[in-house]
């Protein structure tokens, strides 16, 4: 990929305008919170992503810069963390294309987007079409993604106007003043959203973990992170104000806010049929996103395989098509398995958010990882390092690198704060933890089998046949 199929890329990974009602939901203070999350976490990342990438462009991104700073273990963990957690957020944003569906072919289909089963079935469906599309290579997969990231400016445009209409016609749905944008602090659980926030705001590093694919990546990924950075912030407080304006806070729905407030506000202007364009907009936008995410975090297994950590085979490509087959193939069966646990004894509400916070948890684990590797391969940095850097001046990165790691560790605690939507506390709970520590728990002891298995080898010489007791 050259430097704009990049910026496409992380544009298409970075804005999920699905997510965006989860925020607005609040209020008017979701523009706060865009703006807190843009300041203290979104530019430490850009900092991070840019000085790290510019000194170790490999593939492999993440896992690479936290296994050089802290070893091979911490950063098979942040390896692991990092492609595991996609395995929870791919599967919210299918449920975003099935939600979509339901407004795009009216009372047939209404029912899809309150039906766990259908919802189910359909996602896996999405899920596997997605994950064959991956496997023919980027050069393919990157059209879905550049389609995606057309459809999201493209929607965030319609959005806009039709909100801006309706003002011009009437009062908006939300009074949007100062106080009113700071009275998204009145509910203390609204401060777990922040994490939410913290979530919609990471990918730039998806780049780098495709280093060894992209053309020029010294040249390429800084120039597609600051485009795609500016950009980000950009659709999504517009997003977030026009949604203010066409239909109240408490109203909107966590996965089809937008399409709410679309077509509440159409309906008044008398445009009811621009829902279904913008339906498939925002399908465009979910496809898109899901393509990203998968592609790119399929590339850390990949890594992790070829440094035989995780099973050698995942390391493997496709004999025609150069694609980490294998490696996609299992993201796609753990995706889908959990696609069906979530689905067991939860509300398709509940069982969203169930996977969005689980998402959150495992996607923060390596962001506290980067920030800190930042911090501590700054501190060793040398002449040589400072010339391969993209910043000269070094407090710049430390400051960025304390931010950073202060500021994901408070969103990884919050993570485990049920927003006020979520009807059943105590399940949530329960499945928010079982989840995370179900795969930290399996990386644990994989890597631990991986190293007696090595220390194994090193203890018995090749040519001495071992005999059991």
């Amino acid at each position: 990929m050259g430097p704009y199929d990049l910026s496409f890329f992380l544009v298409a990974a970075l804005v999920n305008l699905n997510s965006v009602p989860v925020i607005a939901a609040i209020g008017p203070g979701a523009l706060l919170f865009w703006l807190l999350g843009f300041v203290l976490f979104f530019l430490p990342q850009g900092v991070a992503v840019l000085e790290l990438s510019s000194r170790y462009p490999q593939e492999g991104g993440i896992y690479n810069w936290t296994k050089t700073a802290f070893g091979d273990f911490h950063g098979f963990l942040s390896g692991w963390c990092y492609w595991t957690n996609n395995i929870f957020y791919i599967p919210t944003l299918l449920f975003y294309i099935v939600g979509f569906a339901a407004y795009i072919g009216g009372a047939a289909t209404a029912s899809l987007a309150t039906n766990p089963l259908s919802m189910s079935l359909i996602s896996l469906a999405l899920l596997w079409l997605i994950t064959g599309i991956n496997i023919l290579g980027l050069d393919v997969g990157k059209w879905v993604q550049s389609v995606g990231a057309i459809g999201t400016l493209l929607t965030t445009a319609v959005i806009l106007a039709v909100g801006l209409i309706m003002l011009s016609t009437q009062s908006a749905a939300n009074a949007i003043s100062v106080p009113s944008v700071f009275s998204g602090f009145s509910d203390w659980r609204s401060i777990a959203l922040l994490s939410v926030v913290c979530l919609n705001y990471v990918g730039l590093e998806l780049g780098s973990v495709l280093g060894d694919e992209i053309k020029e990546p010294r040249k390429s990924i800084p120039r597609a992170v600051m485009i795609a950075g500016v950009t980000t912030v950009t659709l999504y407080l517009i997003a977030t104000f026009a949604l203010q304006l066409t239909i109240p806070s408490q109203e909107i729905g966590v996965i089809d806010g937008i399409l709410q407030g679309v077509q509440r506000a159409a309906t008044s202007i008398q445009l009811p049929w621009i829902v279904i364009p913008v339906a498939l907009l925002m399908s465009l936008n979910a496809a898109g996103n899901t393509s990203a995410w998968l592609a790119g975090s399929s590339r850390i297994p990949f890594v992790i395989g070829i440094d035989r950590y995780l099973p050698a085979a995942l390391g493997r490509t496709h004999p025609r098509f150069h694609t980490p087959h294998v490696a996609l193939v299992v993201q796609g069966f753990a995706s889908s398995l959990f696609i069906v646990i979530s689905a067991i004894g939860s509300s398709v509400h509940d069982m969203y958010m169930i996977l969005l916070q689980t998402t959150v948890i495992l996607q923060l684990i390596p962001y506290l990882y980067m920030f800190a590797a930042l911090i501590r391969l700054t501190l060793r940095r040398n002449a040589a390092d400072a010339e391969e850097g993209y910043f000269r001046n070094s407090w710049s990165i430390y400051a960025a690198g304390v931010l950073g790691f202060l500021v994901t560790a408070g969103a990884l605690c919050v993570a485990f704060i049920p927003s006020a939507s979520v009807s059943d506390v105590w399940n949530f709970e329960l499945k928010t933890t079982l989840g995370a520590l179900s795969f930290l728990i399996p990386a644990l002891i994989l890597f631990r089998v991986r190293i007696r298995k090595d220390r194994f080898r090193v203890a018995v010489p090749q040519d001495v046949e071992v005999v059991p007791d």
